[in-house]
């Protein structure tokens, strides 16, 4: 585990905070950003399994690091969506303890967890899921924003805006693809819809499910203020195997996002306009955080092998998103 004596320091002020101790601490599996351990929380009453969440020792407390920003997204919507009970926040360091919730986060369109294989379960997921964002986005958002944060509205215009940052790191052969994308999606801006709470990572891998049923949201990162529909076109992109093309599982038979777009539009009580541009938006997220991912991996800042299986959706996705007319195919 990275920066022992860091990690220690993170220990000891929540042992301090909650009046108990930590038994068992190791980092969560599964690619989780940032400082995340699971462990035994002893408060003298029997064990609980907790996260901790901190922001890594040495770096600043922004961005995807400000963790306490995560807790309050989490305690907004904690009324109206499942999330982790929220057991304590520490200023310094900087950091939170909720519990551990019970469930599985598999993406089924790439994911190799078995449970993708089950059509019935996945439609299941997939509906109760789209029913769950409709009601994330009804959450009330006046707390976050006057909350003295500096929270204002994400803009769609904003949002592509910090995607096309990370589309600047990219050098590449997928600069060009990237480029087209772009221009595409500039040239075709919505107008806004009204402000709702934008998990920004909204998809089955990062809601936690027993069965068919969610248990939890998890992994607020990247939260924010904005349009709705920003959430719903990123969600929209894991409805088919095949934009996954080299890591996906086109065998398996997935809901359309047709019928996603339905569930969540007789859940809000609400049609989705210019969905398309949205759609748009998902898949050059998608394909400039991957390119961006495997040009690290290639210049030996991250070396992770598996990003080598990357290319064929990379390309995929950024063509999809240069596409204006996505929503007829996404709703075959």
């Amino acid at each position: 585990m990275a920066d022992i004596d860091g990690i220690a320091t993170i220990i000891a002020a929540v042992e301090r905070e909650l009046g108990g101790t930590l038994a068992g601490v190791g980092p969560l599996p599964g690619g989780h950003s940032g400082v995340t351990l699971v462990a035994d929380l002893d408060r003298g009453l029997g064990r609980e399994r907790v996260v901790v969440k901190a922001t890594p020792p040495g770096r600043r407390s922004v961005g995807r690091h400000d963790v306490l920003r995560q807790v309050r997204a989490m305690e907004a919507a904690a009324h109206i969506v499942p999330v982790p009970r929220l057991l304590a926040a520490l200023a310094d360091p900087p950091c939170f303890v909720m519990s551990f919730e019970a469930g599985e986060a598999a993406e089924p369109a790439h994911d190799e967890a078995p449970s993708g294989d089950d059509e019935v379960l996945v439609a299941r997921r997939f509906e109760a899921a789209s029913g769950l964002l409709a009601r994330l986005h009804s959450v009330d958002v006046s707390g976050l924003v006057d909350d003295g944060t500096g929270s204002p509205y994400v803009s769609p215009a904003d949002e592509l805006g910090k995607w096309e940052r990370t589309l600047g790191t990219i050098d590449g052969a997928f600069r060009a693809a990237g480029d087209r994308a772009l221009a595409s999606l500039t040239a075709r801006l919505p107008e806004p819809a009204a402000p709702a709470l934008v998990h920004g990572d909204y998809r089955l891998g990062n809601i936690l499910f027993v069965g068919p049923d969610p248990t939890a949201i998890i992994d607020w990162e990247i939260w924010s203020i904005g349009d709705p529909r920003v959430d719903l076109g990123w969600y929209l992109t894991f409805c088919d195997p095949e934009n996954f093309p080299g890591i996906g599982f086109p065998e398996r038979r997935l809901p359309t996002a047709e019928s996603a777009v339905r569930w969540y539009e007789s859940a809000s009580g609400r049609t989705v306009n210019e969905l398309d541009w949205f759609l748009g938006l998902g898949a050059f997220k998608m394909g400039v955080v991957m390119a961006n991912n495997l040009e690290r991996h290639r210049s030996g800042r991250h070396i992770d092998p598996f990003q080598e299986r990357l290319p064929r959706t990379i390309r995929r996705m950024l063509d999809r998103a240069a596409s204006p007319d996505l929503t007829s195919r996404a709703r075959r």
